[in-house]
């Protein structure tokens, strides 16, 4: 007897728009900024990396079952947490290893790869099939019982969280908590076991930028200098120090644009003015080159598509679905928020790249395929023979 299967009769065209939008807006970007500097070879890498990656969301969206996704999360959990003990192993071993003081990445069959970026999306699958598993036991989720029902979630988050800080890399550790914290939210774990589980996160985050490396701390003082509210109290500051160079040609950048741009012929950051520009500070040259119209319509199209991922998993009556939708969106989303409120030192500095936008093979290819994913949770299907 021939087996049944579903097809895909149905899905969200508004999120493979947005996505098709904000990867030719990098790529052009990519182009835009590399055709000024010493040569095209990023643009063209990251050519290849949106070629593959194109592939790939196809790949996660057409051909993955919502089943085998299911399936795959333990043991993508025990590839990702390899990959993180092997970047700490090559941090301990090999000499000259850092780049900007952190080991971050682990280079595979020639291709570097990120596992912490790769960690954010596998953790918000796990904890939505955990929330799922037990989801008779969120409503009556006081510290004791919520403990007592998800400590093997909590361990394995821990566990996550430690090998990433071991990177120091902080902010991923932010945007996955952020993202974790309103789906227990969301799954209806109790008020007081949430605000409890805050307040043990933010006297840590407070001992780790206190205790921790001593960029942490500059980094910090630097943003009270520069943020929007202290220049709301015009308060006034020397902003002449070097290690405030990125933040300050960042702020310049956007301010030149005024509402139109200057256009991509004009802007002057790109020029090495802006050392980070195809990444961490990408956003500052679309604020310089289109102006505020430009800057907002990227901000809106990560707004959007949040709204869409979030209408399409909201209704879904199958729990895994609706955490995993909507987890995928805040994961997005969160991080597109911290690099544009960092380039606007809404933010303290960090160095987390803007997705879709900035240089970063793993990134793209990582948020693609939670691209694909959240096209496959929209997706309608009808059972054929």
């Amino acid at each position: 007897m021939k087996k049944r299967k579903n097809i895909i009769v149905n899905y969200d065209s508004w999120i493979l728009l947005i996505y098709l939008f904000l990867v030719f807006v990098g790529i052009f970007m990519q182009l835009n900024i590399n055709s000024v500097r010493t040569n095209l070879s990023f643009f063209i890498n990251q050519l290849h990396w949106l070629i593959l990656s194109l592939f790939f969301m196809w790949f996660s969206f057409k051909v993955v079952t919502i089943n085998f996704i299911r399936k795959a999360i333990f043991p993508l959990l025990l590839i990702t947490l390899g990959l993180l003990i092997a970047v700490l192993i090559k941090s301990l071993i090999v000499e000259n290893a850092d780049v900007n003081g952190s080991v971050r990445s682990i280079k595979i069959l020639g291709i570097n790869i990120q596992p912490s970026l790769l960690s954010r999306v596998v953790l918000v699958l796990f904890t939505a099939n955990a929330l799922d598993r037990k989801k008779d036991k969120c409503e009556d989720s006081n510290p004791i019982n919520f403990f007592k029902n998800f400590n093997f979630l909590l361990i394995i988050i821990a566990i996550f969280f430690g090998f990433i800080l071991s990177e120091k890399h902080f902010t991923p550790l932010i945007i996955s908590g952020l993202t974790i914290m309103w789906l227990f939210v969301l799954a209806k774990i109790r008020f007081k076991t949430i605000f409890l589980m805050i307040v043990i996160v933010s006297l840590l985050g407070f001992f780790v930028i206190k205790f921790g490396p001593q960029y942490r701390s500059v980094r910090m003082k630097i943003f009270h200098k520069y943020s929007l509210i202290h220049k709301a109290m015009d308060k006034a500051g020397d902003y002449k120090g070097d290690s405030e160079y990125q933040i300050r040609e960042s702020l310049i950048a956007l301010a030149s644009g005024h509402v139109l741009g200057r256009g991509p012929n004009r802007g002057m950051a790109k020029h090495y003015f802006l050392p980070e520009a195809k990444t961490d500070y990408i956003f500052s040259i679309i604020g310089e080159d289109f102006g505020l119209w430009g800057s907002f319509l990227i901000f809106a199209a990560y707004c959007f598509l949040f709204w869409r991922t979030f209408q399409n998993s909201v209704k879904e009556k199958d729990h895994f679905l609706k955490f995993a939708g909507i987890g995928l969106g805040m994961n997005i989303f969160f991080n597109a928020m911290v690099n544009m409120g960092v380039a606007m030192s809404a933010l303290p500095s960090t160095g987390v790249t803007l997705p879709f936008i900035s240089y970063g093979g793993t990134s793209l290819l990582v948020n693609s395929i939670t691209i694909g994913l959240l096209l496959n949770i929209s997706a309608e299907r009808r059972r054929v023979a």
